[in-house]
């Protein structure tokens, strides 16, 4: 059983990403960018290595996709005076208006996702996916897989 939801949760995903990819192209959004823009909107100021914590990202994702926002004009990077290898990330003008592209784009999939499901059946399944994600994080899971190293000599 663990494997067929599994299997769901991860073609559940696939369409999703595709739908945003599909929806977001046209404004040159790639990756992982409209992530990056909806975690500075909830926490102005935010660091790189914040958002890439929250997501379980890797730096270069983060870092890379956050200057090409910058180079949209769609967030401003400024350094922290405090450790100046550190970003702190605010949206402009520019990118709070494309909030409104990517919200009606989770909103579309939304609704195709939780079509004829009661509301009461969604929010049982919210409550169990939640369960399921704390599992996840409170498990002691390797974060990646440890490089082989070559013997000496």
């Amino acid at each position: 059983m663990e494997k067929s939801v599994l299997s769901s949760l991860l073609r559940i995903n696939r369409h999703h990403r595709r739908a945003l990819r599909n929806a977001l192209a046209p404004y040159r959004y790639v990756g992982i960018m409209h992530l990056i823009v909806l975690y500075i909107r909830r926490r102005p100021g935010a660091s790189q290595e914040e958002i890439t914590n929250f997501y379980a990202l890797d730096k270069t994702s983060v870092a890379r996709d956050a200057r090409r926002l910058e180079e949209l004009g769609h967030i401003e990077r400024k350094i922290v005076p405090e450790n100046r290898r550190q970003y702190q990330l605010f949206l402009t003008d520019r990118g709070r208006e494309m909030l409104q592209v990517i919200d009606d784009a989770f909103d579309r999939f939304q609704q195709a996702l939780t079509a004829h499901i009661s509301p009461e059946d969604w929010d049982m399944l919210t409550l169990l996916l939640q369960r399921v994600e704390q599992n996840v994080c409170s498990a002691a899971l390797p974060d990646s897989v440890p490089a082989v190293r070559a013997a000496p000599g």
